[in-house]
């Protein structure tokens, strides 16, 4: 475990901790955030409120690079990011899964999906994560 990670009940930003994300106990080789939304994080409210795209994206990104750094003393940032938006997410909490890939020399590959905290058989989103090294 290395220095960089984020301590479980944490926030890794500010802007983490307004959305309502921090950090869970990891599940194996995973890395585990739990949002819970806050007020900011509802994109939509009729008919029903779902959370913003962003919020999901900014999710996968933070999730992406705890699962690096946990493995990895280097220090990371997200070089490239695909998502593929599943099914809107309602506003209640979620799991944000990401697993460390790969990891080589300049690069390192996580893959990250969210699914609703108490059912996690309801997949949100997908993201994988292209991480550059610095330095």
């Amino acid at each position: 475990m290395t220095q960089q990670r984020t301590p479980d009940g944490a926030c890794a930003a500010p802007l983490d901790a307004a959305l309502g994300l921090t950090r869970a106990p990891d599940d194996g080789d995973s890395a585990v955030l739990r949002l819970d939304p806050t007020p900011i994080a509802v994109g939509a409210t009729e008919p029903v409120a779902y959370l913003h795209g962003g919020v999901l994206a900014t999710c996968i990104d933070t999730a992406a690079w705890e699962a690096i750094v946990r493995v990895s003393d280097d220090t990371w940032v997200v070089a490239d990011m695909r998502i593929d938006f599943v099914r809107l997410a309602r506003n209640e909490a979620h799991r944000v899964r990401a697993t460390a890939r790969k990891i080589g020399r300049a690069q390192a590959v996580a893959d990250v999906e969210i699914t609703a905290w108490d059912d996690p058989s309801r997949l949100v989103a997908l993201g994988r994560v292209l991480l550059a090294k610095v330095g």
